[in-house]
């Protein structure tokens, strides 16, 4: 009992970072409840006062450096003086990265998606998506939700789950705060949306290259359903011809394994864009969209076990050293 007390103690960390990961799969706080959300109308209130005609770009690019600067010192200043004063600076730790890991809301969602064309009720599941995307949703049909569902749920789970995994893995509970303010700072300034065009250019560029890293492993992830090494030239092909090299690499590595065709034409703000198309085979349906999520899980799972391995290799190590 004793060596197992100590062995808790000496991988607390690690068990600590378990725990909320698999936490994160079962529930979620409301938004409502989320301080996260108080950072989200922060930055949509500092748009309204500096996102104007007459501000020049080089003011707004200024101006969001600072607003990212206003919001993460102080959250910054409140958590190292609340590790000051917590008894268990771990569960300090396990709230903070609770609060910043976001999985199981959307995973609600994107179930409520595929129940709503299982009963064939188009109108809500175009509803439901909109919540989760900037596309035009309306003119989309059975096959444009699917597609679009599939899409969405790779580029939200990679961003606010996976992303969120690696920068505290790699930085701390600081780094992976910095992350998610620079999330939530380029999705309400969206470089999708023309008036924030000069706003949102440089903390888009930033989350783009925090993100760069996360996309490359889970493109790696998901080559491992299908061929690791088979489509490697195909996968880099088309991820050229993509508006972003990394999310194209990730979801044409996603596409080809589960044999199906993302990308295309969507509308945002009634802009037609026509994007590449990503993978092989026919367009989604409804079950490829049940199965993505099923994949998407699995993916996380691969991740834990991955860390874990990574976590006890030493002792791994020292066991077979010392049976042999």
């Amino acid at each position: 009992m004793q060596y197992f007390i100590h062995f808790i103690e000496q991988y607390s960390d690690y068990f600590c970072f378990l725990a909320v990961a698999l936490c994160s799969f079962l529930f979620s706080l409301p938004k409502d409840l989320n301080p996260l959300s108080v950072i989200e109308l922060l930055f949509q209130q500092i748009a309204k006062k500096v996102n104007l005609d007459d501000r020049s770009d080089s003011y707004k690019r200024v101006a969001s450096l600072l607003s990212i600067s206003i919001v993460y010192l102080p959250c910054g200043v409140i958590i190292s003086q609340l590790y000051n004063v917590v008894l268990k600076p771990m569960f300090l730790d396990m709230l903070l990265l609770f609060l910043l890991l976001s999985w199981h809301d959307k995973k609600l969602i994107y179930r409520q998606i595929i129940d709503a064309i299982r009963h064939n009720n188009l109108a809500i599941a175009k509803f439901k998506l909109a919540t989760l995307t900037q596309r035009d949703t309306k003119p989309l049909t059975l096959t444009g939700v699917s597609k679009a569902s599939i899409e969405s749920m790779i580029l939200q789970v990679a961003a606010s789950w996976f992303a969120v995994v690696f920068w505290y893995l790699v930085g701390g509970i600081y780094t992976v705060l910095l992350y998610r303010i620079i999330q939530i700072c380029a999705q309400q300034w969206n470089a999708k949306q023309s008036e924030f065009s000069a706003l949102t250019s440089i903390p888009t560029f930033i989350y783009s290259a925090m993100l760069f890293p996360v996309h490359l492993l889970m493109t790696v992830t998901f080559a491992f359903y299908d061929k690791p090494l088979g489509n490697i030239i195909q996968n880099v092909k088309q991820s050229i011809q993509w508006h972003h090299l990394s999310s194209g690499l990730m979801l044409s590595s996603f596409a080809l394994g589960m044999k199906i065709e993302l990308g295309g034409i969507r509308l945002y703000q009634e802009q037609k864009i026509t994007y590449s198309t990503m993978g092989i085979g026919k367009a989604p349906n409804v079950t490829k969209i049940e199965q993505s999520l099923q994949r998407l899980s699995l993916s996380a799972w691969f991740w834990l076990i991955c860390i874990s391995g990574y976590t006890f290799f030493p002792l791994i190590l020292q066991f077979l050293t010392l049976n042999r």
